[in-house]
């Protein structure tokens, strides 16, 4: 079992559009998601961040982002407040108490 689970060790969430409509958004074949990667699931719009490393997923989910490593601490913060569980198809799963809005920002990469 990973250390933030369980099962799967990530955080999960869904963009808000404002008018937005996340229709087509095509499938990336990535690497191994990793620790920070930032995923959809499935077409949008939920996705999730990984909070450890995940080679057996490599080529199911489509990254668009990575959390930089120094904020890694947050999210962390984020996986123990308190939880309910749930059962999703099948699969236990323990959902926030309480949701927690996140921020995204488009960094520039480029020198």
């Amino acid at each position: 079992m990973a250390p933030f689970g369980p099962p799967f060790a990530l955080i999960q969430g869904t963009f808000e559009s404002h008018g937005t409509i996340f229709i087509d958004i095509p499938k990336e074949y990535c690497p191994t998601i990793r620790r920070g990667s930032v995923a959809w699931v499935g077409f949008g719009p939920e996705f999730f961040i990984r909070l450890e490393n995940h080679k057996e997923w490599r080529d199911a989910y489509t990254v668009f982002g990575s959390v930089l490593s120094e904020d890694m601490e947050i999210l962390e913060k984020i996986a123990q407040l308190p939880t309910k569980s749930e059962v999703w198809s099948n699969i236990n799963v323990r959902v926030l108490e309480n949701p927690v809005s996140l921020q995204f920002q488009r960094m520039n990469t480029k020198s």
